[in-house]
């Protein structure tokens, strides 16, 4: 049997639908500056969104669409990691055996659903004039927690009593930021 490496597409879409089996397949062969990619661009989307649906109700300039999209992009690309490496100083106190870049980058690939839900997101609020961060920012940020839930519980080696208080508290910590970056 040729062992073939996924592709970052089939990756993505895999992490929504089955990430327990995905991660096993792909956390090894996935680079981590692909996997950071993934949630900056994620972010990217879904703080743009908020940005572009205050910009359509005439609350914020054009500027702040931008700001929005470069602060979440940031985001993705600083705190999501930030956030990985912080779980892994968990596990890793806890006794897990997984490599820091690994724990990362499972930890980027959660936001898979993000990062789709985003796409759509922009796509309807373009094509037609949805306000779309609610509804398919959030709503793609929340479907990021069950595959965190599971990437989580993979790197611990099945403990729930140590993924689910993680996967709560990163989940609460990226929907509160949104809710403040929403009040500026």
């Amino acid at each position: 049997m040729e062992n073939t490496k996924p592709s970052l597409f089939r990756t993505i879409f895999g992490m929504m639908i089955n990430p327990g089996g995905t991660l096993k397949k792909s956390l090894f062969t996935t680079k981590w500056h692909l996997s950071v990619a993934v949630s900056a661009v994620a972010f990217g989307l879904f703080f743009g969104q908020t940005g572009f649906d205050l910009y359509k109700t005439g609350q914020k300039g054009l500027e702040f669409v931008l700001l929005t999209s470069a602060i979440g992009f940031a985001y993705g690309l600083l705190v999501i990691p930030l956030l990985g490496f912080l779980t892994w100083t968990v596990l890793k106190l806890s006794k897990g055996e997984r490599r820091m870049k690994e724990t990362v980058s499972a930890f980027c690939l959660s936001y898979s659903g993000a990062l789709v839900y985003g796409a759509l997101g922009l796509a309807f609020s373009l094509a037609l004039g949805w306000k779309t961060s609610v509804a398919f920012g959030v709503t793609g940020v929340l479907w990021a927690i069950g595959p965190m839930i599971i990437t989580i519980r993979e790197l611990t080696g099945g403990r729930n009593a140590l993924s689910i208080p993680i996967a709560t508290t990163v989940g609460i910590a990226v929907l509160i930021s949104w809710s403040i970056l929403g009040n500026l």
